[in-house]
Parts: structure tokens; C-alpha cells; sequence
């Protein structure tokens, strides 16, 4: 019997009095992204009402950057399915890291989905604010005059953002590279700094800095432009890419007894409708809060790998720029921090 088994055998011997006595103690809500972005300002804007659903449970959001949210999801796929270590994820953004191969299973098909809590526009593009590149034209412009082209910054590598990066470049016909970071802030950090042209970020970031001023919104990729951002023109309107939205969920490890599950899925719901996280999520983050249960989750992922999973597949086995080229913008990136 493997680790995981002996772990869930006890749960299912008391699964319908557990989920009564639920929770024991602090629920743990990893985020597998640094402090500061969209993903982690919805855990943190979650906490108190999915705590106050759950009796007055104690929330800790616990940031696990890296490896492309493997860290963040290895931490709760190895974790006891005793409801008390969750995850929440960009879950398709899996899809996308499994065909570019930093997982080596697909695992959505493993973990346990809870509940969906919210959508938004997958990707948003923005420049610098002192760039003087205050439009997509304007800024594939710049970029012919350069030898490099565009360069171009995002959370991650692999995946639907580099794909999506490739599409840019392909729609925009300018050469240039993608240049992953490890999370949005650090992208943003490069971005300010100068040492990439354009940040690729979630919607809520993008409209965020741009509203603060730091940056001009070049394009996102909803299916018409947003009421939140009017001015910022879609993907398809520029003929730089498809549109394409971002669902988040809430994880738990496999084998997580239904009881909890529907436990933890009821508390969600209840946490979702409370005025003050909507508030802050559409105002603040550009999120569309839309519960969704288990199985609506778990169609999404199987849904978007069919439509998405070959021509991922197929992106893997390129490049939107040479391993020496990133590596050089990298460096600057690091020198100038």
C-alpha cells in the first residue's frame, strides 16, 4: 500500500463525522505563485469569508512559487486528502505546462476538484508607461528598429503563455523572445527596468498597474473589450491571437473523501456570495466571481486539453527565442534589481 493509501484509509472508515467535525485546525491555502499577484490577492481576498463559512476556521494563504506551480502543486498533491491543505489554481494553465512537459502527468486527472471561484481574460499586454509605446502599433514599430525585436516578459515558462507569446509575435510578424520570469512581479520589475519591452500578465494585474499608472494596456484577451479597461483593444480585434479566459478552482489532494469535499465546496459557495470579496474582486482584481461544482470544473480541464493540448504539444517542440537570448535579457534583469 502506498503513502497516499495509508493516509486516506483512516478518512474513509469516518468520512461523514469528519466532515461534521471539520476543520480540526488551520486550513492551509496554498498559492503557487510569489506574493503580489492576481492568484494571491484572490487567496488573500478569500480567506476571512471562506473561514467565516467554515465555522471561524483559521485560512493561511502559503505562497509556493516555482517550477511553473509545480512546487505549490506538488505541496498539496502529496499532502493528507484530510481537507486541510488546499490549493488555488489557474487550473488550465496545468493543461499547458504538461504538453510543454514540467509535468509529467496530467494532473488534473489526480487532484481533487472543490469548487470554480472565478474567471477573467487569460492574458493582458502591457508597456511601459515612459516608453512613449502607448499602442500595439506603436510598439511593434519600436520593436522593428530593433535587432532583438520584441522582447517580451511574462510569469512563467512553457505553457499557454508561450504559446500565446508565439501567436503574438506570428499575428504581429516582428521577430523577438519570450523571457519567463518566476511570477508576475518579477516580470513587472524587469518590465519598469527596461529590460523587456512588454509584460504578458492575468487581466487583474494588467488593468491594475495600468490604472496606477505604470504601465499602458496594449491588448488583452477577452472575447470584446472589458467596461473596466474600454480603451484596451482584444487579441482578435489586432489579429495577434484567440480569445481565451481563465477559470480558477479550488484543489484538494487525491483521494479527498466526497463528504469533505462537499463540505468545503458548500463553504465556498457561501464565501463566494459575500458582498465585500466580490467588491474587491471585480473592482480591484478584474475577476468575474462565477461558482462552479466539481464536476463543471473538471469539464473545463478536459474540454480546453482536447481543444488546446496539440497545438501545446506542438509549441513545446519550438521556441520563441534562443536559450542564450533569455538568458542575456535575464541577467540585465538581475543587474538592474
Amino acid at each position: 500500500m502506498n503513502r497516499r493509501a495509508l493516509l486516506a484509509a483512516p478518512l474513509l472508515l469516518a468520512t461523514p463525522a469528519l466532515a461534521q467535525g471539520f476543520p480540526g485546525r488551520p486550513v492551509r491555502l496554498v498559492v503557487p505563485y510569489p506574493p503580489g499577484g492576481g492568484v494571491d490577492g484572490q487567496a488573500r481576498a478569500l480567506a476571512r469569508p471562506l473561514g467565516a463559512a467554515l465555522g471561524g476556521a483559521t485560512i493561511l494563504v502559503d505562497n509556493r512559487a516555482g517550477g511553473s506551480t509545480r512546487i505549490g502543486t506538488d505541496e498539496v498533491r502529496r499532502a493528507a486528502p484530510d481537507g486541510h491543505t488546499l490549493l488555488l489554481m489557474p487550473a488550465i494553465a496545468w493543461v499547458g505546462f504538461f504538453h510543454s512537459r514540467t509535468f509529467d502527468t496530467k494532473v488534473w486527472e489526480e487532484m481533487t476538484p472543490i469548487a470554480g471561484t472565478a474567471e477573467t481574460p487569460y492574458n493582458f499586454l502591457a508597456s511601459r508607461a515612459s516608453s512613449g509605446n502607448e499602442t500595439w502599433a506603436r510598439t511593434v514599430e519600436a520593436a522593428r528598429r530593433r535587432p532583438e525585436g520584441l522582447r517580451i516578459g511574462g510569469p512563467s515558462a512553457g505553457g499557454i503563455i508561450e504559446l500565446s507569446v508565439r501567436d503574438i509575435l506570428d499575428g504581429a510578424r516582428v521577430p523577438g523572445l519570450y523571457v519567463p520570469f518566476q511570477g508576475s512581479a518579477p516580470a513587472h520589475a524587469a518590465l519598469l527596468a527596461g529590460t523587456v519591452d512588454v509584460q504578458i500578465m492575468p487581466f487583474g494585474d494588467g488593468i491594475g498597474q495600468m490604472r496606477g499608472g505604470a504601465t499602458h494596456g496594449l491588448a488583452m484577451s477577452g472575447p470584446a473589450r472589458d467596461p473596466r479597461a474600454p480603451e484596451v483593444p482584444t487579441f482578435a480585434e489586432l489579429g495577434i491571437g484567440e480569445t481565451l479566459m481563465n477559470s480558477f478552482s479550488v484543489w484538494g489532494p487525491p483521494g479527498l473523501p466526497a463528504p469533505l469535499r462537499d463540505r468545503l465546496a458548500a463553504a465556498l459557495r457561501t464565501a463566494l456570495a459575500d458582498a465585500e470579496f466580490r467588491a474587491f474582486m471585480q473592482d480591484r482584481q478584474g475577476f468575474t466571481v462565477r461558482f462552479r461544482n466539481a464536476g463543471a470544473v473538471r469539464q473545463e480541464l478536459l474540454d480546453f486539453d482536447r481543444a488546446w493540448g496539440p497545438r501545446l504539444a506542438a509549441s513545446a517542440r519550438g521556441s520563441s527565442g534562443t536559450g542564450t537570448d533569455r538568458q542575456s535579457v535575464l541577467d540585465r534583469a538581475g543587474r538592474s534589481r
